[in-house]
């Protein structure tokens, strides 16, 4: 198995084949983010020859895997050609795989589909947070991708952080984000 630092994933991915995809992260500039801080480099993909070899290692050890979840910040930066050949290597070792999920930044979704379940670090929906926090993007970018997401019918998880908007602007932060959310 081919890994690069430590290994990232929600907690819902325990039972999930972990398949590193990507290393590090194409954004790498939230100043609270020091989860790929251990890699020499800001982000690569992982050649397809390593993936596939992984595959077919992990489909030896775990063979009913009902999810397979690709590690690294934000897989779905790929372009939609390598996310289907992707997809087509883990149909093949897993031909009875339920669904394929990974990181992604919300900038990532233009022009994507049929992966489900895809994780955001979206963490507010705080305006003021996110410019401070250079997220690279605002509340109306998530709103515009996730209605995208919804009208493709794939379903998604946000990560929220309670404490990113700083003292004293909890609850408009937590207000902001539920209008982001719902």
């Amino acid at each position: 198995m081919h890994y690069t630092g430590t290994i990232w994933r929600p907690p819902y991915e325990a039972y999930s084949a972990l398949i590193q995809v990507t290393a590090g992260c194409t954004h790498h500039s939230c100043k609270f983010c020091t989860l790929y801080e251990d890699l020499p480099f800001k982000f690569k993909m992982s050649p397809l020859k390593e993936v596939e070899g992984d595959l077919e290692e992990m489909s030896g050890m775990y063979k009913n895997a009902e999810r397979v979840f690709f590690t690294g910040a934000n897989p779905f930066v790929l372009s939609f050609d390598k996310l289907k050949t992707l997809a087509g290597m883990v149909r093949k070792y897993y031909p009875k795989v339920k669904s394929i999920g990974c990181f992604g930044r919300i900038t990532d979704v233009t022009n994507k589909t049929g992966y489900d379940d895809i994780t955001f670090g979206v963490e507010t929906g705080y305006d003021e947070a996110l410019a401070f926090m250079n997220k690279g993007y605002d509340s109306s970018e998530i709103i515009r991708q996730s209605k995208k997401m919804d009208e493709a019918g794939m379903g998604y998880h946000f990560f929220y952080l309670t404490g990113i908007a700083g003292k004293d602007k909890g609850h408009e932060n937590a207000v902001k984000t539920a209008e982001v959310i719902n």
